[in-house]
């Protein structure tokens, strides 16, 4: 993934997009224990719904949460009537969006009180080591289990970058979302479309590698084998995208038929700021992606006043892409 010359059109997924039955145990999880706080609040108006997320949904109730007033690592709670199918975590053999990952300064003492709390854990937190250049980084993770099929992934990095919320509030025990996860199929397609051909960001991690710390830290199969990839902007600080394939032949299920904002519970979609909703679109259409609405403007309490056009990446991941007017 060369330097093309073009300008990035995004710097990062600015918010994951989570479908929920009930504001309430999501705002007792990520405001009461994780230390976000609700930026806004209100009603997406059936017209605009249609535009952003398809005919048919009425108004639709949403909550915007930031950590420390960050700009990125943000989350799009979407009230979802009626959807598409039963509440399911999904595992990270699955195919389609996993779960969203955050760092932890301790991540036992989150352990212990999130359990306490009601929220289990696939297991204890693991530590396991991956590959990096010619060096082997240690990461402490654990999966916990949130409501409405949504998976939390909290990370004790040995070295942890830095985030805009732990530098707003350097005595904060979590930071904004530090990573989105998809397991996608075709891993070289979605790297074209994030990359610097397509909406201009930059791969600067890719590895292929096995642990029994991580087949642990995530209920999988002894000798399952995975590639990494972290995308993000050149310029770091931001929310990365962590695209991710199981080699070793074992398979899930496929989630992506209902994993689609405000019709899907839990981890639904990516919600991504453009300077040029335009110039999206071609790059969009050039590396393999799909418009799946036309761009258009709405009025939100989670865009403001913008522009915004819903596509799908190669792989089927639900993307809106949104320019503030």
């Amino acid at each position: 993934m060369g330097d093309t010359g073009r300008e990035p059109l995004i710097e990062s997924v600015t918010s994951a997009v989570v479908g929920v039955t009930d504001f309430g145990p999501h705002l007792d999880l990520f405001c009461g224990e994780l230390g976000f706080e609700v930026a806004a609040e209100g009603v997406v108006e059936a017209a605009d719904a249609a535009r952003l997320w398809g005919a048919g949904l009425g108004d639709v109730e949403v909550r915007l949460l930031t950590a420390a007033g960050s700009a990125t690592g943000r989350v799009h709670l979407l009230k979802v009537n009626g959807p598409v199918a039963p509440a399911e975590h999904p595992h990270t053999l699955d195919v389609g969006l996993a779960g969203l990952n955050l760092y932890t300064r301790d991540i036992d003492a989150s352990y212990v009180r999130l359990t306490a709390a009601g929220h289990p854990w696939i297991s204890r937190p693991a530590r396991y080591e991956v590959p990096l250049g010619e060096a082997v980084v240690s990461v402490t993770e654990g999966y916990c289990l949130g409501p409405d099929g949504l998976g939390l992934v909290f990370v004790q990095p040995a070295n942890a970058r830095g985030t805009q919320a732990w530098r707003t509030d350097p005595e904060r025990h979590y930071t904004e979302l530090t990573s989105v996860v998809a397991h996608v199929p075709d891993f070289e397609a979605e790297l074209a479309f994030w990359g610097p051909a397509g909406l201009g960001l930059s791969a600067w991690y890719d590895v292929t590698f096995s642990s029994p710390g991580i087949e642990e830290m995530a209920a999988l199969p002894e000798g399952t084998v995975l590639r990494l990839a972290f995308v993000a902007s050149a310029e770091g600080g931001s929310t990365r995208i962590e695209l991710t394939r199981v080699e070793s032949g074992h398979r899930g299920v496929d989630r992506r038929g209902v994993q689609r904002p405000a019709h899907g519970l839990g981890h639904t979609g990516w919600s991504v700021r453009t300077e040029d909703v335009d110039a999206a679109v071609e790059r969009v259409a050039a590396t393999g992606g799909q418009v799946v609405r036309p761009p258009s403007e709405v009025s939100t309490p989670l865009h403001g006043r913008a522009r915004v056009v819903a596509v799908e990446t190669p792989n089927g991941i639900s993307v809106e892409l949104w320019q503030t007017l």
